[in-house]
């Protein structure tokens, strides 16, 4: 009878279809909504820890050690790591010291530092590759930030500043020029350089035409790369700990002599060995 009186809009049977079609909506929304707020999966990212190494086997426990530690950032963020370490010809317990610490090892003969850089790059497995010098320590700090960086679309590698652990003051200040330049530049020091495994892939790594500042025209190469792809060479803030062994040995007046050529000559001295005896001497 109150059916009857009331109009048609306001009918059970309307009204209940009017619900189901709000109750359908609302489930619609809320499918819609969900589907906006589905949280990111990020790809798992392999990062390879590359490590040269000639005669290393007083300062290799330390590096692997930091290395080591600074890794653990990585389990935290859901991504993976490595390490892998050339052994350079030694004529030391290098190799024993690196399989001790439960890292990858391979061996290159020909004794240069870019020679070993290239053999551990293309032996790691990774999407991106942080190469490390054997004398050099990095921290979580530092490896943090790289991740940021890695994560950004636009990056291709980059390096930090470097500080000594020991050595004369005055010789220790001369790094600022080197770490302005670098920053200026884009370039990175070879104790701390990354990039992406397919940019030192395309680049066929780094020239074996150079016994010394290999890794500064392995970054000039870098930049122009990064240019064609729209990407670029970032320089972190936070620093890396190398060794004051190459204050002391780089600041005496025959290495100060070969700088001094080398810049003379746009470099060209650094392709001869003999010019870069420090790098090559078996009791450094």
């Amino acid at each position: 009878m109150i059916a009857k009186l009331l109009p048609a809009r306001f009918c059970r049977k309307d009204i209940g279809a009017k619900s189901g079609i709000s109750s359908l909506n609302a489930s619609r929304k809320r499918r819609k909504l969900n589907h906006c707020v589905r949280p990111v999966t990020i790809t798992q990212v392999l990062v390879s820890i590359v490590i040269p190494a000639f005669n290393e086997e007083k300062y290799l426990p330390g590096t692997l050690r930091a290395a080591l530690k600074a890794c653990a950032v990585f389990d935290q963020a859901g991504w993976a790591s490595e390490i892998v370490v050339c052994d350079n010809n030694s004529s030391d317990q290098t190799a024993s010291v690196a399989k001790a610490n439960g890292v990858q090892v391979v061996f290159e003969s020909f004794n240069q530092i870019a020679a070993s850089r290239n053999a551990a790059g293309r032996a790691a497995r990774g999407d991106w590759l942080v190469f490390v010098d054997a004398d050099t320590q990095v921290t979580p700090m530092l490896f943090r930030e790289m991740m940021r960086a890695m994560t950004r679309e636009d990056c291709l590698g980059g390096g930090c500043p470097v500080t000594f652990d020991s050595g004369p003051w005055l010789a220790r200040q001369t790094v600022i020029i080197w770490n302005t330049i670098g920053r200026v530049m884009r370039w990175a020091a070879g104790s701390f350089l990354f990039c992406r495994a397919s940019a030192f892939r395309e680049l066929g790594g780094f020239s074996q035409d150079w016994f010394a500042a290999e890794e500064v025209e392995y970054c000039i190469r870098l930049n122009r790369l990064g240019q064609r792809l729209g990407k670029r060479m970032m320089i972190l803030n936070e620093p890396v700990i190398s060794s004051g062994r190459k204050v002391r040995a780089l600041f005496t007046l025959k290495n100060l002599g070969h700088g001094l050529e080398a810049i003379v000559t746009f470099g060209e001295t650094l392709k001869q060995r003999d010019n870069c005896r420090y790098w090559y001497d078996s009791l450094r």
